[in-house]
């Protein structure tokens, strides 16, 4: 598991470098900065990727596999955070849902009863920080787990987290896609203050489901992202 770039709201969500011809005839004009339409109007997706392990693949690199589902949840990048307690709540969502049902689940409907996570080393992921503890005691307790992994990136190596695989195709389908701040009216004043909170949340909640249906669209490795 692991958190992707934040999307902005009012501006393109993801850049496409490409190679141009020039006319050097023209005169090339860009926009001076591309900053966000007020303070904190990002959206948080946290992504978690389904690992499969092979049977009778004990002790074998080969056989911890990159595919299987993922799951990516929206969250208002300034009514809410991403810490240990949202990823808990995340967690219990999985057990949930019936395209992770194979993955957490034994055949008599049961939560498996060991988790695995790999995850880097942020604060709201690594295990010796206290609140993430406390969320895997209460993993304990909901789910009456034996044990709990959680395996960190050494510092430099979170390239190499498998989650990451997940983000190049999540950030291409962004390409050009400008999410709208506004969609139900603006909650602006002139200098970028709310004005209006309720407003606000919905248009947020309306760019996040925006970003939702085009995630849910595609498909990695055959398996879909939910």
């Amino acid at each position: 598991m692991d958190d992707k770039a934040r999307v902005p709201l009012g501006i393109t969500a993801a850049n496409v470098q490409a190679p141009i011809l020039m006319h050097l005839d023209y005169r090339v004009q860009l926009p001076y900065h591309d900053f966000v339409v007020a303070e904190k109007h990002k959206l948080i997706p946290s992504v978690y990727a389904g690992i499969l392990i092979k049977k009778d693949g004990e002790g074998s690199p080969e056989a911890v596999t990159y595919s299987e589902p993922t799951y990516v949840a929206i969250r208002s990048g300034k009514h809410s955070s991403s810490n240990a307690e949202t990823h808990a709540t995340d967690v219990h969502k999985l057990t949930e849902l019936p395209t992770f049902e194979n993955m957490i689940r034994t055949g008599e409907c049961f939560v498996k009863p060991v988790f695995i996570f790999t995850c880097d080393g942020e604060p709201d992921e690594n295990p010796r920080y206290e609140w993430v503890i406390v969320s895997a005691l209460q993993h304990f307790k909901d789910f009456h787990l034996d044990a709990i992994y959680i395996a960190t990136n050494a510092p430099g190596r979170s390239a190499f987290n498998r989650v990451e695989r997940r983000m190049s195709p999540l950030s291409r389908e962004l390409t050009g896609v400008l999410l709208k701040h506004d969609a139900f009216g603006s909650h602006l004043d002139s200098i970028n203050r709310t004005t209006d909170l309720d407003l606000e949340k919905r248009n947020f909640e309306s760019a996040g489901n925006v970003l939702a249906e085009i995630w849910s669209k595609l498909a990695i490795d055959n398996f879909p992202v939910v």
